[in-house]
């Protein structure tokens, strides 16, 4: 790595650091700020590129061990003051230490996906929060999710917010853009087998805990103002719908995507569980015949 001492956030070096246009930036070259020591930490350890950080002396200190083990002999490491990094908007959030990596690009989805059957991909169509996106991922990665489907409409996972609220889930689970997100998941559903699950609130639909959650699965999940596309919709198998009082029937997407991810991961331990009982049982079976 390369330290370098600036006198402040006027160095034309850390321009990206300055900046909020993150969704322009991303889409011209591909790059995006992750911000916090947790959210920097993760992507100290993962493989995506790193370019820079910008930090203070107390923060180098203590990514010092991270950065010598980084792959990279490149990484420029701009260190400032506390008061210089306090102009950069949002200072309680990004702790005074942040960095600029280059967003990975995902393998080929068919290919990730065809033959896994422990696959749980999530699908995105128009989730344009932040937040909510960030905090999907790090939900999908709390419960094995394999990866995620977005479409145009819906925010990048790399942009700073989500990034950051996703707790660093966006440099580990691979995110695939969509041009057509219900003709993807016909695809996935054709040729790779994938059980596609609407969570959606119009229609036929079944009950969660009624539901086929078996085998490789895809969960599409609609923004809260419209919900699911028509088209997304009809692309499912199947629609569920979460059980509540009686007088409500609106979840935030993030949360409502847990509910459906924490059953699937339930039905999947209590499944491995009972396997692994049969298993058990059927050689201590052998074993007595064997005497």
């Amino acid at each position: 790595m390369n330290v370098h001492e600036i006198a402040g956030l006027d160095d034309p070096r850390v321009v990206e650091y300055r900046s909020l246009r993150r969704v322009a930036s991303l889409r011209r070259d591909g790059c995006f700020v992750a911000e916090g020591a947790r959210v920097v930490v993760q992507l100290l350890a993962s493989r995506l590129r790193v370019h820079s950080l910008l930090l203070d002396a107390r923060w180098l200190a203590k990514l010092r061990p991270a950065l010598e083990q980084r792959p990279e002999t490149d990484i420029d490491v701009y260190v400032t003051t506390k008061p210089e990094l306090e102009r950069i908007v949002g200072f309680h959030v990004h702790q005074g230490v942040m960095a600029v990596a280059r967003a990975p690009q995902p393998p080929d989805l068919a290919a990730h996906v065809r033959g896994r059957p422990d696959t749980l991909l999530v699908a995105l169509a128009g989730v344009s929060n932040a937040e909510n996106v960030g905090g999907i991922l790090r939900t999908m990665a709390g419960f094995g999710a394999t990866g995620l489907l977005i479409d145009g409409a819906t925010c990048d996972p790399f942009v700073r917010r989500a990034a950051r609220v996703s707790m660093g889930a966006a440099f580990r689970i691979p995110v695939w853009r969509s041009r057509d997100l219900a003709a993807d998941v016909r695809r996935l559903r054709e040729e790779c087998g994938i059980r596609a699950v609407a969570a959606h609130l119009h229609g036929e639909r079944v009950a969660l805990q009624d539901a086929d959650l078996r085998g490789a699965l895809l969960v599409a999940l609609g923004s809260e103002a419209d919900g699911l596309p028509q088209d997304v919709a009809a692309a499912c198998d199947v629609a569920v719908q979460i059980p509540m009082s009686a007088d409500w029937s609106c979840l935030n997407v993030g949360t409502a995507g847990a509910i459906v991810l924490w059953e699937i991961a339930r039905r999947r331990a209590t499944t491995a569980g009972s396997e692994g009982v049969d298993r058990a049982t059927r050689r201590s079976a052998t074993r007595r015949r064997s005497t």
